[in-house]
């Protein structure tokens, strides 16, 4: 399928359902990417999704969608915030792809990165992100947009590893 099916947009409050079902499936899939376990993630009350939601319309973070066009099939997000425990810096974070549109060839992860870093651009000199230790296609995909590792190290802390900070400089 061409990028050309998909529809990259920002999230909005009213969206708080769709993105709950898209971060269940992310901590199912890999909850090192999404950041919590599954028991967590379906803990969270609707109080938390549609605040998720609102990064997308947020001056301080962001939140972007890839849709695909026909069904209406949420099948990508990423996120950015200014700042986090780890540092002032724009921080990259909820970085999913549905299994069966990952992959160079689909462009999903390329498009919905070139939002985050034209959002984060307007904002800040870097963009950083952390990353498992043992994901080396994540680890790829970021290297070829300009990541390199900053050489700090985390424990992941709600399962086995580590995770390694990288960065991109933006201008």
């Amino acid at each position: 399928m061409p990028l050309a099916d998909v529809t990259i947009r920002t999230t909005t409050e009213d969206d708080w359902p769709r993105v709950r079902e898209l971060r269940v499936e992310n901590a199912t899939d890999n909850p090192v990417s999404y950041g919590a376990t599954l028991e967590t993630t379906l803990a969270m009350t609707e109080d938390d999704w549609r605040m998720r939601a609102r990064r997308g319309q947020a001056d301080d973070a962001t939140s972007i969608v890839a849709i695909e066009t026909a069904t209406g099939r949420w099948i990508g997000m990423m996120s950015a915030q200014t700042g986090d425990h780890d540092g002032p810096e724009l921080i990259l974070t909820g970085v999913y792809v549905t299994p069966d549109f990952r992959g160079r060839e689909r462009g999903v992860a390329d498009a919905l990165l070139d939002r985050i870093v034209a959002w984060a651009t307007e904002r800040g000199d870097v963009l950083r992100l952390w990353v498992d230790e043992n994901g080396a296609p994540a680890k790829r995909f970021y290297e070829r947009h300009g990541f390199t590792p900053t050489g700090r190290s985390r424990p992941i802390g709600f399962a086995e590893g580590r995770t390694l900070e990288m960065m991109r400089r933006l201008r």
